[in-house]
């Protein structure tokens, strides 16, 4: 019998706190003694600076912790790593005390997804504004969900709570200007796309967010895996498989069907990967997209295959092509 435990090693959903720096850590696949994670808040004379951007958040720890921008070989890249022993502070989501004194309907939600989903509540936490207890009225409820049974079992749950009217899609009007000023995509395109998803929504008034985060015992990549770079690809394909489209990290499996530009070929199955939770429920099995991003070529364990990377450059995106 497989014992499964929450995780306690940081993983997504987690932050550290490194000097006056608090960082979102990123991913599930963590080098051994280090946490992959990006700056997004400064703590400065009492209070925060919020960083929002991809880009700043990374400028801003090259030029202040060069020593641990490490290269990976997983990863083909080099990424923002800090050691474990300059941490000082761990924020757990699923550790946090007194939600609902911070807010209510947080707390409310997580005890609604626990008894419709059947899931331990010790997989359910809560992140975000709310864990760095950065939190005002005008701020979202940012849930993790943590396995990936966990995670699709709430995922249902929230559906069936969507069609009861308990949740609801996002309003027309939702501003996502600020977090998506790292995108090229229009932004009515995205929130379009954002009210599409089951795993973002609104509850009691307040904006909900959902990640489900795999644990690492049942996660696909491989620190002894070799990531090249072969440089940018941009086709349109079929979804062929979509079954950790939901997640964060999520990836999709896609079916070349006209290339526009980069080393691959009509017919070719290339599997597209992103770390950032917006690139999940982009698009279903059987749908056409547009994909737009960094190619790569995976060596592991004598196998090799393409894969498109979404995260790092403004333009990469996976779409429906009836959204464009």
């Amino acid at each position: 019998m497989v014992i499964v435990e929450p995780p306690t090693y940081p993983i997504e959903g987690f932050y550290v706190k490194v000097d006056e720096m608090i960082m979102a850590v990123k991913g599930v696949l963590q080098p051994p003694g280090k946490v992959i994670a990006l700056p997004t808040h400064l703590m400065l004379d009492g209070g925060f600076k919020r960083i929002r951007s991809l880009e700043a958040s990374l400028s801003y720890f090259i030029e202040r912790y060069p020593e641990y921008y490490d290269w990976f070989n997983f990863a083909g890249r080099k990424l923002p790593a800090p050691p474990l022993d300059v941490i000082d502070r761990i924020y757990s989501p699923l550790s946090m005390k007194h939600v609902e004194h911070i807010s209510p309907e947080a707390e409310r939600l997580r005890k609604i997804l626990v008894k419709e989903s059947g899931v331990d509540e010790s997989f359910i936490g809560i992140t975000g504004s709310i864990l760095l207890k950065t939190y005002s009225p005008k701020s979202d409820i940012d849930l993790v969900i943590y396995g990936i049974e966990n995670g699709r079992r709430v995922y249902e749950s929230v559906k069936e709570l969507r069609r009861s009217g308990v949740l609801q899609c996002l309003k027309d009007d939702y501003e996502l200007r600020k977090s998506r000023v790292d995108s090229s995509l229009q932004l009515n395109t995205w929130i379009l796309v954002e009210r599409s998803k089951i795993l973002t929504g609104t509850f009691s008034g307040k904006v909900y967010t959902a990640k489900i985060v795999p644990l690492p015992s049942e996660y696909w990549e491989s620190l002894d895996q070799e990531c090249i770079e072969i440089g940018a690809a941009n086709f349109i394909g079929e979804v062929i498989d979509d079954k950790y489209s939901i997640l964060t990290p999520n990836k999709y499996l896609v079916l070349v069907k006209r290339r526009l530009f980069g080393e691959v070929r009509e017919g070719e199955v290339v599997e597209v990967f992103s770390m950032r939770s917006r690139f999940a429920e982009m698009a279903s099995h059987g749908d056409l997209v547009k994909v737009t991003g960094r190619l790569e070529l995976v060596k592991l364990h004598g196998k090799e295959w393409k894969r498109v990377f979404l995260g790092n450059c403004e333009k990469d995106v996976i779409i429906s092509l009836h959204y464009i």
